[in-house]
């Protein structure tokens, strides 16, 4: 599934090739580019809450 996934989003390969290569179902590989979709939206709402934490830990770490 990660293959196929890479080939489709940063290859540029067509869904229809990606679920012959790698023998997908194409309702699968929806579902499943439908998870990473909704995983992407909530990883970029907490992103603000953890960007000052992650800067200040990094500042002290090179202190």
């Amino acid at each position: 599934v990660i293959l196929a996934m890479k080939d489709y989003l940063v290859s540029g390969h067509s869904r229809k090739d990606v679920c012959e290569k790698y023998q997908m179902n194409n309702g699968y590989f929806s579902t499943t580019l439908g998870r990473l979709t909704r995983l992407n939206v909530l990883v970029a709402r907490l992103a603000p809450y953890y960007t000052d934490s992650v800067s200040a830990i990094a500042e002290a770490a090179s202190l």
